[in-house]
């Protein structure tokens, strides 16, 4: 979006045209935002209640309420959705530009609600009745090693599994989606693996078509708002050992609710 300072507090007519235009389009990009930490967590703000940066991986020593992720410690080279190995994974998030490499770099975002839309009529019925499962071992471990920080103001001193509906009905549009992705859906409740793994496998193939994916090529300073809850991402690493730095800070979100509450 162009025309709004991101560094200022937003009028209420701002905010209300913004959260709209995110509700329908699912990201946003917001070009030359020259912000300090601060600033980026204080836009956030004013969308929802801003998390800590992650429940296991370091925060930024200068504030806690942001996740570095900086290339020279790993890369997010995967398709996923943020956290939803928690049982109420954000709400959305935003990302800033710290440092780009000269060449490459960029983030790819699905929309998991198009992609539910045009599945076949067959598919869908059975998509809606299933449950996922969500997880992620090495985390767990480095949870179990101590390196667990906190969820929702609560000490993360252990990582189970936990059960999302295949299906999430969207809270505030009411609209459906998928809501699985290749990082941290482990399986499907109540069904064998290779089962599971052909269905899911299906999913990720059809939920990764051109027609879902928009691919951003990241200018200094520049700002996306992600719904967590109806997409899902992908940073490209294509830069070789150059380096990219950036910020993430995420919104608290709510337990998914599929069909049916």
């Amino acid at each position: 979006m162009v025309g709004v300072d991101c560094a200022q507090p937003l009028s209420a007519a701002e905010l209300a045209a913004i959260r709209s235009a995110w509700l329908e389009h699912l990201v946003l990009f917001f070009p030359d935002q020259r912000l300090t930490v601060e600033q980026q967590a204080a836009f956030a703000s004013q969308f929802g209640e801003l998390t800590i940066g992650h429940p296991v991986e370091p925060p930024l020593e200068a504030d806690q309420r942001i996740h570095p992720i900086d290339s020279a410690y790993g890369s997010t080279d995967f398709w996923h959705t943020d956290v939803t190995f928690m049982e109420r994974p954000p709400m959305g998030s935003i990302l800033r530009a710290v440092e780009l490499p000269p060449l490459g770099g960029d983030t790819m975002w699905s929309t998991t609600r198009e992609a539910y839309d045009d599945l076949a009529a067959p598919l869908q019925r059975m998509c809606d009745e299933l449950t996922a499962i969500h997880h992620d071992a090495s985390y767990a471990a480095r949870v179990a090693a101590g390196e667990g920080n906190e969820w929702e103001g609560q000490p993360v001193d252990r990582l189970l599994p936990v059960s999302h509906p295949v299906v999430r009905v969207h809270p505030e549009t009411g609209r459906r989606g998928l809501f699985v992705n290749p990082k941290f859906t482990v399986g499907l409740g109540g069904m064998a693996g290779p089962q599971a793994d052909g269905i899911l496998r299906t999913l990720y193939e059809h939920m990764t078509q051109p027609q879902y994916v928009v691919r951003l090529r990241w200018e200094p300073n520049m700002l996306a708002f992600w719904d967590n809850r109806a997409t899902m991402h992908f940073g490209v690493r294509d830069y070789g050992t150059s380096h990219r730095v950036m910020h993430r800070v995420t919104l608290r979100g709510d337990r998914p609710v599929g069909i049916g509450g």
